[in-house]
């Protein structure tokens, strides 16, 4: 929770109720305060229109995350499309901290130790993910099977 303590005789109109700029400006904070929370199970489904209609297994990646305060833990995951490719991710490969809306995240893929950091940005329900840069190679490198970009959802 966000608590802003200001002179509230300022934003009050003479019959002693909040002007209608006042009751905005208050709405745009706690909506902020609200937007900024990563917590939860954020996924994306990365099959193709024909996988989805043959029902194609796995094809997905997502977020574990919980927030508290400004920083961010959790775990994440990745599938190719057959589940060819499987990366669990595991309690603890997410770590990160919160600035406003967005969080920087460092992602440890569990299948060859590489680390990946990236930043998160919540817009509108939605936690768009874009991977920056890789921190630590992998053994054997390239094998990390971490999103690299996307718009992920609860």
């Amino acid at each position: 929770m966000i608590r802003v303590n200001c002179d509230t005789s300022k934003f009050m109109t003479t019959s002693g109720r909040l002007t209608p700029i006042a009751i905005l400006l208050f709405a745009a904070i706690n909506a902020q305060a609200k937007a900024t929370d990563f917590s939860g199970s954020w996924t994306i489904d990365l099959r193709k229109p024909e996988e989805k209609a043959r029902k194609a297994e796995c094809g997905s990646a997502g977020f574990e995350l919980r927030q508290n305060g400004n920083r961010v833990t959790g775990s994440h995951y990745m599938a190719t499309v057959d589940c060819g490719q499987v990366n669990e991710g595991g309690a603890g490969t997410v770590q990160g901290s919160v600035s406003g809306n967005q969080a920087v995240l460092l992602v440890t893929s569990n299948r060859n130790g590489a680390v990946v950091k990236g930043v998160a940005t919540l817009k509108n329900g939605t936690l768009y993910w874009e991977a920056e840069e890789e921190v630590k190679v992998g053994d054997p490198p390239g094998d990390d099977l971490i999103l690299s970009q996307g718009m992920l959802k609860r």
